[in-house]
């Protein structure tokens, strides 16, 4: 487990709930996500018609295992205090955030010298292009959605700093030698496998995994389980995978993510096999999940 794996993980789930809104109800099993925090912060569980953008990044880290460095709050001004009081605050509006990075707005910024107002908005970063920053943002108009900034630009009020460096060595600190713990989730959300259910290469039938048999898997490496699925499936594995589509914006039908690989939701696999310039078979194996839960 790395930095950058973990900053990756919080950008797909981020990215997996974008369109939820309050409109159609969507945004509810965010605001749940995060009334499962424990503890609660401030022992608040927030109600589906409060401002739910601080709850949007605290859901996001509680999906990740990852409240104890992207700090959960259901408002922006103790969240700030979280990060100050971990030293992991920057004041700086003119720091060039990485991807995964938390950053805050007050919009009663005069553009004078550095904001130091009370925050009014939370979102996450998900990288920076040349001077933009890109963003996804719970509760923007209502729903979650990109929006974009300029390094240093009027509003920034500053970031909070997760220390995802120091959550990855004490994750691989604490994995076994030569995989990683049976049963516990990678950044994109799949199970680990037992390394000793892995199947070998030289025996794996057709539309099995291919990977390397257990004696072959070096010390710290971990091989996800990835399911091959096509149309008629019904399953968790196919509701991710529906998820992560949608991320990426291809819309896999009226229906959602319901788990159904039916008809919408193989067309938006064609799709997206496409633009990735893969065999648009329909079918998510191995080339298409790797695609699909890469960073970019």
């Amino acid at each position: 487990m790395t930095e950058h794996d973990l900053r990756a993980g919080v950008c797909a789930q981020a990215r997996s709930w974008l369109g939820r809104r309050e409109a159609d109800g969507s945004h509810r099993e965010i605001i749940h996500i995060y009334n499962q925090i424990t503890p609660l912060p401030r022992g608040y569980k927030l109600r589906y018609d409060d401002p739910w953008c601080a709850g949007f990044v605290s859901a996001v880290a509680q999906t990740q295992g990852l409240t104890g460095i992207v700090f959960p709050e259901c408002g922006c001004i103790p969240m700030i205090a979280a990060y100050k009081k971990a030293g992991r605050w920057m004041e700086d509006d003119a720091y060039i955030p990485q991807p995964g990075d938390v950053i805050f707005y007050d919009w009663q910024d005069s553009g004078v010298g550095d904001n130091m107002g009370a925050a009014d908005h939370v979102g996450i970063v998900i990288g920076v292009s040349g001077s933009v920053i890109n963003i996804i943002e719970g509760n923007c108009g209502h729903q979650v959605q990109y929006t974009a900034r300029q390094v240093n630009g009027r509003c920034i009020r500053g970031y909070g700093l997760p220390d995802y460096a120091a959550a990855a060595a004490k994750l691989t600190q604490d994995e076994p030698v030569g995989a990683c713990a049976t049963g516990s989730p990678n950044p994109a959300g799949i199970v680990i496998p037992d390394p000793e259910s892995v199947p070998d290469p030289d025996t794996a039938g057709d539309g099995a995994l291919h990977v390397p048999s257990p004696s072959a898997i070096p010390a710290g490496w971990c091989q996800p389980a990835l399911p091959v699925l096509r149309i008629g499936d019904a399953s968790e594995a196919v509701r991710a995978a529906q998820l992560l589509l949608r991320g990426r914006g291809f819309g896999v039908g009226p229906d959602g993510a319901d788990g159904d690989f039916g008809v919408n939701t193989e067309a938006a696999v064609r799709r997206f096999q496409m633009s990735r310039g893969i065999e648009a078979d329909g079918v998510i194996g191995p080339v298409t999940w790797t695609e699909l839960i890469k960073f970019t």
